[in-house]
């Protein structure tokens, strides 16, 4: 995890531990929205993604960790919506919540889409994009 920690950094200009606390809540959500079977796919071939998963999980207890105002809203328009939909709200106010803006979490999801690609294969990351189909406009 240490090496996409470091492209985030580069590539966005933010601070690592913004980097590490966005990672963890993205692995989190692919952790929970994904599956055993292909999360267990990615904590194998990326070491330290497990614990990534669990430490942002842990820090989205409540709506004031979540993002506050914007993480309700966003767990109320997820239900609502459901779906890929929800999914991208729920996504987006976790990001936003972890310190990111939001013209930075295209830019970070399209980075965590590569390195996934480089370390899994596309055919994996097919199917992670099955489970989350907005993110189909980020793979290049």
């Amino acid at each position: 995890m240490d090496d996409l920690i470091q492209q985030l950094t580069a590539k966005l200009g933010i601070d690592e531990s913004v980097a590490s606390n966005a990672t963890g809540k993205a692995m989190a959500m692919l952790k929970e929205h994904a599956g055993d079977d292909l999360f267990e796919k990615i904590s194998s071939a990326i070491p330290g993604a497990g614990e990534a998963a669990a430490q942002g999980a842990a820090d989205t207890g409540d709506g004031e960790a979540d993002g506050g105002v914007l993480g309700a809203l966003a767990g109320m328009a997820s239900s609502a919506l459901g779906g890929s939909a929800g999914q991208g709200l729920e996504l987006g106010a976790a990001l936003n919540s972890a310190g990111l803006d939001s013209n930075q979490i295209g830019d970070f999801l399209a980075t965590i889409i590569a390195y996934l690609k480089d370390k899994l294969g596309d055919d994996v990351v097919e199917q992670i994009v099955s489970k989350f189909p907005m993110l189909k406009s980020l793979i290049g």
